[in-house]
Order: C-alpha cells, then sequence, then structure tokens
C-alpha cells in the first residue's frame, strides 16, 4: 500500500521484479515488495503502518544550509538573554546557558547536565552531523557511524519543548516582577523552527541508501527467503556477518544484532528503574521559593494547582500533561504492553501499537518542568528578598524521564506482533 503528497492510497498496477524488493518491516517482522517510488510517495507496511520507505523527503545540501543556519543563530539563542525582570530597580536577565550554570554552581550539577544535553548539546550535535555527512558526499566517504549517529541523537533534540518552557516561564515569573522580551528571543524561535523542520525534513534511512547502494540490491520475490532487519539502520539482509562467538552482525551498519530477549531484559531494566525515580519525583519538593526568608515548596502537583489559582489554567494544563500525565501514561502503558508479552494476551494489536506510538510521540516533553527550572533559576536567585532554588525531585524527574524514554526506544514490537501470529 503507498501514499502520495495528497494523503490518498495508491495502489501500483504493475510490480516489475527489476524496480522491486523484498524488505522485513522492523515493526512486525512482516515480508513487504517494495516497488520504485515516485516523487512525493511513501511506502507503509500493511500489516502495522510503519513507514518502509519514503521519497519525501529534502536534499543534503539543503538540510547542510538550514544546519548551518541553526550553528550560526546558536550563540544568540543560548547565551544571550531571552527574558529580563526589573526586581526591586536591579534588570535581571535569563539566558538557556545562564541558567544551565547557576544550577551546575549551585550543587544540582547532575540535573544540569541532564538539561545541557538536551537543550545544549543534542541541538549542536544534530547540526554538526548533517554538515559533516554532507562533506561526507561530497567526498565520497562512507559515514556509517555518523548516521547511526545522528538516528541516535535525533529524538533527544528538544529546541521545540524548551520553546515551550520559555512560555510556561512567563506566566510563572509574573507573580514577583515585571516581565520584558528581549529582541534575542526572535533567535531563539528561528533556531527552534529552523532545528523542527531540519527534524521533519532529513530522511536517515533514504541516507542510507544513498551512501550504501551496493546494500540495496533487490532479493528474489520468493516467500521462502529467510529475511533479518537490523533495528539500527533498519536494513533488511538474508546472510548476516557472523563472528567467532555465534554473534550476528549487520551487514551495512556492523551493528550487532540483538535477540528480542535480551532487548526485553533491558526494557524490564530501564522501565523499573524509572517507575522507582518517578516515586521522589512526586513526593519530594521540585523548586522551592524563599520570600523574605520563608520558603514556600511546590511539588509537580501544587505547582499546577498554583497555576489554576492564578487562573492560568491553559498553562495548567500543559504542565500537568508533560509533568505528570505523560510519565505516569508512559510507564502505565509500558508495563501494560510488557505484561501482553509476558502472559500472551490476544487483545487488540492495532489499538497496542497505537499506545506504543503514542508514548514514542509524547515521551520528550516530559523535559519541560526541568527547562522551566533552568529559566527561573537565572531569574529569580537575588539575595535575601528573593530566591529560587530547585528542589531534590528535580534530578529524580529528570532520571525518569531519560530511563523511560530509552526503555521506549529498546521496546521490541515484534514481540507482540509473535503472539498475534500464532492466534
Amino acid at each position: 500500500m503507498f501514499k502520495s503528497s495528497n494523503n490518498k492510497y495508491v495502489k501500483k498496477k504493475c510490480c516489475s521484479p527489476a524496480h522491486s524488493k523484498m524488505t522485513c518491516c522492523v515493526s512486525c517482522n512482516a515480508k513487504v515488495i517494495i516497488p520504485y517510488l515516485n516523487n512525493n510517495q511513501h511506502a507503509d507496511c500493511p500489516r502495522c503502518n510503519h513507514t518502509l520507505a519514503s521519497s519525501e523527503r529534502w536534499e543534503l545540501h539543503r538540510c547542510a544550509m538550514i544546519a548551518y543556519s541553526i550553528l550560526i543563530l546558536l550563540p544568540f539563542a543560548l547565551n544571550y538573554p531571552l527574558l529580563s525582570i526589573n526586581l526591586l530597580g536591579v534588570e535581571i536577565n535569563a539566558s538557556v546557558w545562564q541558567g544551565i550554570w547557576k544550577m551546575a554552581t549551585q550543587g544540582y550539577s547532575y540535573t544540569a547536565f541532564l538539561i545541557f544535553l538536551c537543550a545544549v548539546f543534542m541541538p549542536i550535535a544534530f547540526s554538526i552531523l548533517v554538515i559533516l555527512l554532507h562533506f561526507s558526499q561530497i567526498l565520497n566517504i562512507k559515514p556509517g557511524n555518523l548516521l547511526l549517529s545522528l538516528s541516535y541523537i535525533k529524538p533527544w533534540v528538544m529546541f521545540d519543548v524548551y520553546l515551550v518552557a520559555l512560555a510556561v516561564t512567563m506566566f510563572k515569573i509574573r507573580e514577583y516582577a515585571s516581565l520584558q522580551l528581549d529582541i534575542y528571543l526572535i533567535a531563539f524561535i528561528f533556531t527552534a523552527l529552523l532545528t523542527t523542520l531540519l527534524f521533519i525534513k532529513i530522511n536517515v534511512d533514504a541516507l542510507w541508501e544513498d551512501f550504501y547502494p551496493e546494500h540495496t540490491s533487490f532479493f528474489p520475490i520468493s516467500s521462502k527467503v529467510q529475511l533479518q532487519v537490523c533495528t539500527a539502520c533498519q536494513y533488511s539482509f538474508s546472510e548476516p556477518i557472523q563472528d567467532n562467538k555465534g554473534y550476528i552482525y549487520c551487514p551495512r551498519c556492523y551493528s550487532r544484532v540483538t535477540s528480542s530477549k535480551i532487548s526485553l531484559q533491558r526494557t524490564w531494566a530501564t522501565l523499573i528503574t524509572a517507575m522507582f525515580m518517578l516515586i521522589p519525583a512526586n513526593i519530594l519538593p521540585m523548586s522551592i521559593v524563599y520570600f523574605n526568608g520563608v520558603a514556600t515548596a511546590d511539588t509537580l502537583m501544587s505547582g499546577v494547582l498554583a497555576f489554576i489559582d492564578a487562573k492560568s489554567y491553559a498553562i495548567a494544563f500543559i504542565v500537568f500533561m508533560a509533568s505528570i500525565f505523560i510519565p505516569i501514561c508512559k510507564i502505565a502503558v509500558l508495563l501494560y504492553l510488557l505484561c501482553c508479552i509476558h502472559f500472551k494476551w490476544t487483545h487488540s494489536i492495532k489499538r497496542q501499537m497505537k499506545l506504543l506510538h503514542f508514548i514514542h510521540f509524547v515521551g520528550r516533553w516530559s523535559m519541560l518542568d526541568l527547562f522551566v527550572l533552568a529559566l527561573m533559576m537565572s531569574l529569580v536567585t537575588r539575595g535575601q528578598l528573593i530566591d529560587f532554588s530547585v528542589g531534590p525531585a528535580a534530578f529524580y524527574f529528570g532520571a525518569a524521564v531519560f530511563l523511560s524514554m530509552i526503555s521506549t526506544s529498546l521496546f521490541d514490537s515484534r514481540l507482540l506482533w509473535k503472539i498475534y501470529d500464532k492466534h
């Protein structure tokens, strides 16, 4: 089944073997024949609707131009003030880097490191990798490690989440002082938009086929062909590379093909750790504000209630969804899917796949609360009258978000389809 740009299904009348190849779906392990795709078409798995191939993409040199623009704008977006308040006649500025630095120097280095990874390191690394891929294309170099790194880094680029955190901080800071927007906020907004655009338009799977055309040879159109698929580069192969210890490696990216049993164990390990981290994250204070020497501690839920008391219902809904509902929902859904595998529950496979796609999409937005804390650290840390401090729950919350995202990425949906096939 194939879709064109107007979102209509198109059926191929002729599937010539010379222009067709057999691939193995990385989501449900189904063998699917993919013909040559025209412009603005993509091939979906007829069983799980996973996108197997797509011709909807930008050329690499065009993506590299966007990456250059992001690197030019990043110093202004990260280091220069985005917001400013007038507190007791003193103008205080807030920037991304300043909030991370203050958090790190005041005893919250682990929490600051989590924010640094998602807000500073990953966007810079993402843009640099795209530029290096462009140079590799010009110099005719095989950039397997670059493509693997790009696929791993993409889910952790969270500039769009930081943009929403900036809006939440604006509403929160109005309780203490008047707020002004700085001109460098424009650079931050443009950087977030360009990063999101590059995230959408670059097609890593298509780049693999461009750089490694020798591994896009067509298999015989036969149901008896034994295919395996590499989850790292989504390459289907019939003859893997095997070492002396019996381990199987992908012939294209040379990544080790792990068994479903090992993936399941890793998913359980990261999920259980995330569940334990989420308990102190919801019980302990997330932030502490000192006003005239009086400390006010806010947990995740009390912060949401504070926005409701201030009649900022839209902000309260965003914070509740990102900080409470999504983390708990992710863990609950993953726990349900893992139980379906272990206890062989034959529930609706379509509903199970929709739940899995949902937690893949919303998981990164849980970092919003930590980004708000970083901005608040650079704005409301001044003397004895008003002081702001990160609570002990911040690190546990960040660790729970990271571990749940890793657990979701490790989950092998093919195990669900094995149960479905048996019934």
